[in-house]
């Protein structure tokens, strides 16, 4: 045989088995889109409550809705009145009605009472090639194209902003270790709304997911160049570019404490509103960041708040940060509080076992000496940084303590270190007061309370600046060194 029809024979045989091994993973991936599906647990909220999938060799559609269940989410609930149906009341139930002056019952307005919020349904279709070439555009298990199933009405008054491109693209690539990549988009649009007629741009969003089998590593990168909402009254809405990253790792296999780092900021927001500047205001470089890391079981979570510039009703301030975090918390009980809250989540009739796993993991908790760190709460002001940092942890607390949470006292170590200027004391001590007689009058009380306090030794002043260092150890307060009571 001659190498032509070696090479013949070769193409042949791939093309023989190519179905077979498209068949074969179309049915590993059906396994594992299905069981993703299921995986209500890591979300509480979304249920799927209907699913089909017709899988052919070389490609498959998956059809689910799911069902966002957030009657648990706090702020979600509305009043509502009775209907009809309050007919059925037992005469015990009906408050008795009251009789205005002619004798006549009066009409009342019934009570508000509280209802849950309806359970929201998305409905959507996964078009899926199956590998090993997934629609012959590259290597892997399989390539999806995922599309959410909008009523007309829907699709009527979306193509009024997006015109005739997609207002969501949603597209997945899996690999065969278990893996995948899920990308996101929406593209800009700049529209004038009918009803108010405000001038709407919007540049768009992307979003990428990577992660890896069982989800134990997640990475998120989320980018949108902005927003403007400008009025016909002159009011405007800018929002400067919104970024996130976030790559982070699962702790414990099956549970959804995870570790890592996130960063997220927005560029600027600006308010600007004609009818006065005390309603406007400006916002510039807002950044968000987090850190979890774990050591000896040992769980760490770092947080960091900061903003280059805000103004505020003519009030400049700037380098405002507030980091803070939580140090010695023992992960295996974080673990098990995370199981049984998410349980708690998915299943409303599971809240009481919440109790008896903190029960359980409580004195583990308190035998790690916990820790929450105020690494700096700061501003920048005209006369000078205003700053605050300290710390408090529990040493040496028992399970005994938790029965009798007053011995929690003495086992409580905390200091603060605290630097204000005069001015921003002073303001802060003027604003409860409206008269300008009475502002000048707590101002006197409150200059008179600070010399005391200097001439007492629990403040120090350097220039424009007031500082104190207060420390409560072992049930008692201290303020700059000196046994501080009231």
């Amino acid at each position: 045989m001659n190498k032509s029809m070696k090479l013949i024979a070769v193409v042949v045989v791939l093309a023989a088995s190519y179905p077979a091994a498209s068949w074969y993973t179309g049915k590993q991936v059906e396994a594992k889109l299905t069981e993703s599906n299921d995986q209500s647990k890591f979300s509480p909220y979304v249920k799927v409550i209907k699913q089909d999938y017709q899988r052919g060799v070389f490609s498959s559609v998956q059809e689910t809705t799911l069902e966002l269940t957030l009657a648990n989410l706090p702020g979600l609930k509305k009043p509502d009145f009775p209907g009809p149906d309050a007919a059925d009341q037992s005469d015990d139930d009906v408050a008795e009605e009251p009789v205005d002056a002619s004798g006549s019952a009066a009409e009342t307005v019934p009570a508000p009472t509280e209802k849950a919020a309806k359970p929201v349904q998305l409905r959507f279709i996964n078009r899926i090639q199956h590998g090993p070439l997934p629609g012959f555009s590259g290597f892997g298990a399989a390539s999806i194209k995922t599309e959410l199933v909008l009523d007309e009405e829907t699709k009527a008054q979306l193509a009024k902003v997006f015109g005739t491109a997609n207002p969501l693209e949603i597209s997945a690539k899996l690999n065969y270790g278990g893996g995948g990549r899920v990308n996101i988009s929406s593209p800009a649009f700049n529209t004038v709304l009918e009803k108010d007629k405000e001038k709407v741009v919007w540049q768009g969003l992307t979003m990428e997911v990577g992660f890896v089998k069982d989800y134990k590593d997640i990475n998120v990168n989320f980018n949108a160049p902005g927003l403007s909402v400008d009025g016909a009254d002159g009011l405007s809405f800018k929002l400067g570019a919104i970024s996130l990253k976030g790559d982070v790792s699962r702790a414990y296999p099956a549970n959804s404490l995870y570790l890592g780092k996130t960063e997220a900021s927005i560029a600027s927001i600006n308010v600007t509103d004609p009818e006065g500047p005390q309603k406007s205001f400006t916002l510039e470089q807002f950044k968000l960041s987090t850190d979890v890391s774990m050591k000896d079981e040992l769980v760490d979570l770092a947080a960091k708040i900061g903003v280059s510039k805000f103004v505020l009703d003519q009030k400049a301030f700037s380098d405002f940060h507030y980091d803070y975090g939580v140090k010695r918390l023992h992960g295996p009980s974080l673990a098990k509080i995370s199981t049984a809250y998410t349980n708690a989540m998915s299943d409303p009739e599971k809240l009481g076992t919440l109790k008896v796993v903190w029960d359980e993991v409580a004195p583990l908790i308190l035998q790690k000496d916990p820790e929450l760190v105020l690494e700096r709460l700061s501003v920048m002001t005209a006369d000078g940084e205003a700053k605050l940092v300290g710390s408090a942890k529990l040493a040496g607390a028992t399970a005994t303590d938790i029965a009798n949470p007053i011995m929690m006292i003495s086992k409580i170590q905390s200091n603060l270190d605290i630097t204000l200027t005069e001015t921003l004391v002073a303001q802060m001590a003027g604003t409860s007061q409206k008269d300008p007689e009475m502002q000048k009058a707590a101002l006197a009380s409150l200059n008179q309370q600070i010399s005391a306090f200097e001439g007492q030794g629990f403040i120090t002043r350097n220039g424009k600046m007031l500082n104190s260092k207060i420390e409560w150890k072992q049930g008692s307060l201290s303020v700059n060194g000196k046994p501080f009571s009231r």
